[in-house]
């Protein structure tokens, strides 16, 4: 297998949404030096892994065709249907990984002795569960956006603060609906070939999506310290949605713009707190 063919099956890029959360999460600590963060990024980006391997497979049980593989950003199970990797090795590579994501996630509960991390860490386990596993398949029924914002916005971003042992302030609250918001915007326009050409989520793409994005710029100039980040963000995301194509599958290829706004939005925020002093 080569490598180039091993990073589109996992679609890393995408990995990024979940590096971003803990990242912002120890800036708002203004990245107090502690071991802590290497393990929280153990639980983010394993939980992804499980959830991407997870799609893979259940993609595959169902027999969705595979699209955009000849992007980093492919639609459907790339390991499977281009790689010929056998279907129960990506099952338990799912349940590797959501074990991995469980057992570090204990172990960070456990040293730090929160039972609110405790809360917020099963919550996000059993959603990012229903996103995939049936019967309830969010990812499948058009809503998986939901399990997206509070998995890779608020729960980990908040998460992590409190796991360095800081206290959450109405910034961080509004940065991590905000990043909610951006890992869902990329969900929601990865995905959208799933649905048929004419169907609703594609219909209601150019009012859904632009609202998400520019909602989460606009969101964090609440707090006067954040304006120049959501001015960059905001005019980056007008930029976008003006250069937006017409087509479900032609937008989907443009998943890269996506995630750049994810990466833009978090770099922003990154630096305004080191700034402060945070």
């Amino acid at each position: 297998m080569k490598v180039w063919d091993f990073i589109k099956g996992l679609k890393a890029p995408i990995y990024f949404t979940s590096i971003s959360p803990v990242l912002i999460g120890w800036a708002f600590s203004n990245f107090k030096s502690s071991y802590l963060v290497p393990l929280l990024l153990v639980v983010t980006m394993s939980m992804q892994a499980g959830m991407n391997l997870a799609m893979d497979y259940f993609d595959h049980s169902n027999s969705r065709p595979l699209r955009n593989d000849d992007t980093v950003y492919p639609l459907g199970s790339y390991f499977i249907e281009k790689l010929g990797v056998r279907p129960k090795t990506i099952r338990y590579g799912f349940l590797a990984m959501m074990t991995t994501a469980v057992v570090v996630g204990l172990l960070v509960v456990y040293l730090t002795r929160s039972i609110l991390l405790l809360s917020l860490g099963l919550t996000a386990v059993f959603l990012s569960l229903l996103y995939v596993i049936p019967p309830i398949k969010l990812g499948a029924r058009g809503i998986g956006e939901i399990a997206t914002f509070f998995s890779f916005g608020p729960f980990p971003v908040l998460g992590t603060i409190i796991a360095l042992g800081y206290s959450v302030g109405p910034d961080a609250i509004l940065v991590s609906l905000s990043l909610g918001l951006l890992a869902s915007s990329i969900r929601y326009l990865h995905h959208l070939p799933e649905d048929k050409e004419g169907g609703r989520r594609v219909r209601m793409f150019k009012i859904v999506y632009p609202i998400m994005i520019i909602t989460a710029a606009i969101m964090i100039s609440v707090e006067r310290s954040f304006e120049i980040a959501s001015i960059v963000v905001f005019v980056a995301s007008l930029i976008h949605v003006a250069f937006l194509p017409r087509s479900a599958i032609r937008i989907a290829r443009q998943t890269n713009y996506s995630v750049a706004l994810h990466f833009l939005f978090t770099v922003a925020v990154v630096v305004t707190l080191l700034l402060l002093g945070r």
